[in-house]
């Protein structure tokens, strides 16, 4: 018997159990997810997300890398979900996916890209990958389903490529798919997924405006402890407080 032969009469994950994100990135050999990928209040989770900012401390990189902002802009040729995410066919039963530019440009500094395996199945409107950042992991939902055929091995070594790149090198992975991206009613044509995202936009932006002036006026540049001048909104509101914002309108 081969070993995939064994392994489909008996599974390493049992029936009706749920990988953890963190076996899924090949972090941990077992374990299963007890909370249905309720990622932000898993104590797990938290620590294992805390040794990519150890990591990150002991090379001497503790602050946040500002990365350049993607200046890319939706495309035509490309369909998108209402969940953020972009998918382009390259032909009749292959088809890739990604984040979309404005999704992509309120991620702050992410510490690693948790992709789905080959030949893992996806299902429209369930998550199929995850972003860990400093203040939670964030599950990313597909517009459509079929099976992984290539995931983007690049991200491993350079997770900001899908903030800088997400059009191009920050896409995420391709899947085989029954039928045609096409004739997908779900998805959206670039014209009203501008519009739906703009929305999207207008609702974080408001949060955020609402969650920076609760302590008060305007005071210009904030500082940290030591007089260090604070680089982004994510520094400015904490980390766990600005992937809520983000959790909520983008997830």
């Amino acid at each position: 018997m081969s070993e995939s032969e064994a392994e489909s009469v008996h599974p390493i994950v049992p029936p009706g159990e749920i990988r953890c994100v963190w076996m899924t990135a090949g972090v941990l050999s077992y374990q299963l997810c007890e909370r249905k990928l309720d990622c932000e209040y898993c104590p797990l989770d938290r620590a294992l997300r805390q040794t990519f900012i150890d990591q990150q401390s002991l090379h001497g990189q503790d602050r946040a890398i500002v990365e350049p902002r993607s200046t890319e802009q939706p495309r035509r040729n490309m369909l998108y979900g209402r969940k953020h995410m972009w998918v382009s066919s390259h032909d009749d039963h292959i088809a890739r996916l990604g984040l979309e530019p404005g999704f992509a440009s309120v991620l702050v500094s992410p510490k690693a890209v948790v992709l789905p395996s080959i030949g893992e199945r996806i299902v429209r409107n369930k998550v199929c990958a995850w972003i860990v950042l400093d203040g939670g992991t964030l599950p990313i939902v597909s517009p459509i389903s079929g099976k992984v055929c290539d995931s983007n091995a690049y991200l491993a070594e350079n997770p900001h490529a899908i903030c800088s790149s997400p059009l191009g090198q920050g896409w995420l992975f391709e899947i085989v798919i029954e039928g045609t991206v096409s004739h997908d009613n779900d998805l959206l044509p670039v014209a009203e997924a501008v519009r739906t995202y703009a929305e999207d936009e207008r609702r974080f932006q408001a949060m955020l405006s609402t969650e920076l002036t609760k302590g008060g006026a305007d005071v210009g540049i904030t500082l940290a402890d030591g007089g260090e001048a604070l680089e982004n909104l994510s520094e400015m509101l904490g980390p766990s407080k600005y992937f809520r914002l983000v959790k909520n309108v983008y997830a």
